[in-house]
């Protein structure tokens, strides 16, 4: 068995697995605070039951680094900046623990069981409390890129953007929910959804330059509101610099891209 988890800066899912299907699935929402860690870490240990676990496998924000995992580059989890995740995590479950960034668990998700493809080039593209992206290669991560930061990108400014530059800054989830002081699903504005529909179409354009996809994935929570005929059409306005287009669309799994992403990347590292 193992125990598979998505980590994202406001909800967390969970499950145990046999290491082909996904269990029953557990949902929190995250506690950002330096305790917060060890609760999530405990629901965990109590929802494998005293199981003995052949490995624990999953995506979070930001990056590790060194044996021991500590966490870095997760501007949205703060207090956890400088956690040593990956050796606390291997103490509390006495077995290995490979995590990746978030990102990359869900675009594999969706690569082998959602809306993207296992052939030929992939993005994957979440839009949620924060920004990011990841390149696919016939089902497998870009291996040139070791940090995927597309979020960081720099951006056009807008006066609602009160001069943020970055794409993450333009339309993530936290940088919304600061400038307008409510959450994201209670702004019941429509030019603002269609003002990020051309940033993030904006986004594709450069994406496309960088990465030549075949087809582009959007997931997340703030696709809700965002919605990917938006973009398109902001998009296919823009000059075609390449002979081909990639095709846009939504993503499938919902919030168990994560979780789909930490299955597959176990068959293929066990085999």
């Amino acid at each position: 068995m193992i125990l598979i988890f998505d980590l994202g800066a406001t909800h967390i899912r969970f499950s145990v697995s046999d290491g082909r299907s996904i269990g029953e699935v557990a949902r929190l929402d995250t506690d950002a605070t330096r305790e917060g860690f060890e609760k999530w870490l405990a629901e965990m240990k109590a929802a494998a039951g005293g199981q003995p676990l052949e490995a624990v496998v999953g995506g979070m924000p930001g990056e590790l680094e060194g044996d021991e995992g500590r966490l870095r580059l997760t501007p949205n989890l703060p207090q956890w900046q400088g956690l040593l995740v990956r050796r606390q995590m291997e103490r509390m479950f006495g077995c290995p623990v490979y995590i990746m960034n978030d990102v990359v668990m869900c675009g594999l998700g969706e690569a082998f069981d959602g809306a993207g493809s296992n052939r030929g080039v992939m993005a994957y593209f979440t839009v949620s409390t924060g920004v990011n992206a990841v390149r696919l290669v016939d089902g497998v991560v870009d291996p040139t890129i070791d940090e995927f930061e597309i979020g960081a990108q720099l951006a056009n400014v807008s006066n609602e953007a009160r001069g943020v530059v970055t794409l993450e800054g333009l339309v993530g989830g936290a940088a919304t929910q600061e400038r307008h002081g409510k959450h994201p699903r209670d702004i019941g504005d429509p030019k603002l959804w269609r003002m990020y529909e051309t940033t993030l179409a904006r986004a594709v354009y450069n994406t496309v330059l960088y990465w030549s996809p075949d087809v582009i994935v959007f997931g997340g929570s703030m696709m809700r509101d965002i919605k990917v005929e938006g973009i398109a059409k902001y998009y296919y306005r823009l000059p075609q610099i390449l002979p081909d287009r990639p095709k846009l669309v939504a993503a499938a799994l919902g919030d168990l891209a994560g979780l789909h992403g930490a299955v597959h990347w176990w068959q293929k590292h066990t085999k």
